[in-house]
């Protein structure tokens, strides 16, 4: 008789997946995933949301304290066990089976309303380039459109239609959909660039501001949103604050999401270790450095003019305060007059149709103003392709989030069929379109706030890297099999770097954790329990999950405990 062959303990022999992406479609799912609302969005109106804050610094730390050590911890682990699913294969096989399942089940839940959340920011950049097209050609039909993208139905409609749309793109398989990302990451790239060039070209020279500001919407508007933001009180000034700045952290840990997603596809990379090492531990770096100097220029070009705050009156109040002159900044003046009046108040006040009225809360409508008379085909390309910044997020959202549902499913914690692989796109077609169902739910959180988005996601994702964190620090310890077979097995004085970066990686992270638990409550007041109450809810149904299907596939014979020691095939 010929030798028996082996159980299958997996749902199959074989993913069905194939290894496709390359370094370069390696760095720019990380690059598309992570550069979107978090830094052009968030990083804006920060010092509206904490005006003490130095925001520059809350990306640099974040960055240089979390950021890059975890970058490298999840790229030691990924060369390891380079298979899809990410932190779920890390921590099941590493730590925890029950931890593995419930971090990543968390960590889905901030994909998939975070997707959904980027689908809704990206409209007000789109706004921000039809204004300023309707403006430049005094075409009402462009800013009659602008008004509706920027309305509630508006914002809606697309962004329930971009979700729908590129989940659709993501069923043609991951062949087709690295080339979409391949492309949009390079738009991307040159929105990037075209904000530091029109920042840098023309936002330092001498009253800049307030000439491009006046140039659109007449002599003296630049003065009117500063003298308003006075008169109405208690403007968002403030002196230089740690604690600001800290808290001002949630928003740049939300924006640095999507540093580790290159792991996600460990079983489609076609060489890992070189993959992982460019897309993660350089693209981050390189990601940082951006990071820092976007909000440094913003920041310093929008400073108010120490004439214009003595104009209006200002300095009394700023001296009263102990505010330094130089902390005063028109972007969170701009947010707060909007938020104070209303679209048809601050129209009103700068003598122009609402329709005009640029966003309050996105880098665009801070960059668009510098830009001279004659140039405004630049204003509308800035404003266009910045738009496209954050619109390229939702391929990686929708990469990232399938996967996790596939391992899952392939691991046979999760119903069986979204492990289900295409044919002939060799895409898993179910666990795309559970995902893109995620996407919608996110589109409607959004509608509650932006900073509601942001906090409801960020402490569930730091539970997952925490874990992962854990995981590498005890793993060569607990599976010394898996972690004799890793390629890097660096240690000092005999003790494994991956432990140590472990270690530390699972500290770091555990004080963002409670920094962003902090801004919930600090941020929603008497509303703040509402939001651990949805995520306990949703992590209790995890476990409910988890626990049905040990006791289904024990009673069918099924060796889980095998399933939890042995990395997946490829």
């Amino acid at each position: 008789m010929g030798e028996e062959a082996a159980p299958v303990i997996f749902v199959r022999r074989a993913s069905g997946l194939v290894r496709t992406v390359g370094p370069f479609t390696a760095f720019m799912l990380v690059f598309t995933h992570t550069v979107g609302g978090g830094i052009h969005k968030l990083a804006v109106i920060a010092a509206y949301q904490h005006p003490g804050a130095f925001v520059p610094f809350s990306f640099l730390i974040t960055g240089v304290l979390a950021m890059i050590p975890t970058a490298l911890v999840y790229t030691m682990l990924g060369v390891m066990m380079p298979r899809t699913g990410g932190d779920y294969i890390f921590i099941t096989r590493g730590l925890s089976p029950v931890l593995g399942f419930l971090a990543s089940w968390g960590f889905w839940f901030t994909e998939v309303l975070s997707y959904g959340i980027i689908a809704w920011y990206s409209i007000d950049f789109f706004v921000s380039a039809a204004t300023a097209a309707g403006i430049a050609l005094r075409d009402e039909g462009l800013l009659a459109t602008a008004q509706w993208m920027a309305s509630t139905q508006g914002h809606w409609v697309l962004g329930m239609t971009f979700v729908i749309l590129f989940g659709a793109i993501a069923l043609l398989g991951m062949k087709i959909y690295g080339w979409i990302i391949n492309v949009l990451g390079v738009v991307a790239i040159l929105g990037c660039l075209s904000n530091l060039l029109i920042l840098g070209a023309w936002g330092f020279t001498p009253g800049a501001t307030v000439a491009g500001w006046d140039r659109i919407y007449g002599a003296g508007a630049y003065e009117k949103i500063v003298r308003k933001a006075f008169e109405l009180g208690d403007p968002p000034v403030a002196p230089f604050s740690w604690e600001a700045t800290m808290s001002a952290s949630v928003g740049a840990i939300w924006a640095y999401i999507g540093i580790l997603s290159a792991v996600f596809v460990g079983g489609e990379l076609k060489t890992p270790a070189r993959s992982l090492f460019i897309a993660q531990v350089v693209g981050t770096t390189i990601i940082m450095l951006y990071y820092i100097a976007l909000p440094f220029m913003v920041y310093t070009v929008w400073v108010v003019p120490r004439d214009i705050l003595e104009k209006v009156g200002a300095m009394s109040y700023l001296q009263a305060a102990g505010v330094p002159p130089d902390r005063v900044y028109f972007n969170a003046l701009y947010f707060y007059v909007f938020n104070k009046l209303g679209a048809e108040g601050l129209a009103s006040l700068l003598g122009v149709p609402p329709t005009y009225l640029l966003p309050p809360k996105v880098v665009t409508s801070f960059t668009i103003p510098l830009v001279p008379k004659g140039l405004e085909w630049l204003q509308v390309l800035n404003g266009t392709v910045v738009g496209i910044i954050l619109l390229k997020d939702i391929p990686a959202f929708f990469v990232v989030g399938s996967r996790m549902v596939f391992a899952w499913a392939f691991d046979r914690f999760f119903p069986e069929f979204f492990a289900a692989v295409n044919e002939r796109f060799h895409s898993p077609h179910w666990a795309i379109l559970i995902t893109m169902l995620g996407g919608a739910v996110g589109v409607a959180l959004t509608a509650g706030g932006d900073w509601a988005a942001a906090a409801d996601t960020t402490n569930l994702y730091q539970f997952a890297v925490m874990m992962a964190c854990l995981s590498a620090a005890v793993l060569p310890y607990l599976r010394s099999d898996l972690y004799e077979r890793s390629p890097l097995k660096w240690e000092i004085a005999g003790i494994p770097v991956l432990s140590i970066l472990g270690a530390y990686g699972f500290g770091i992270n555990m004080f963002f954790f409670f920094v962003a638990t902090k801004e919930i409550f600090y941020y929603f007041g008497s509303e703040s329990l509402m939001i651990p109450i949805h995520q306990s809810f949703w992590m209790a149904l995890g476990a409910f999950i988890f626990v049905s299907f040990l006791i289904y596939n024990t009673k069918r014979g099924i060796d889980v405990k095998t399933i939890y020691t042995e990395i997946p095939p490829a």
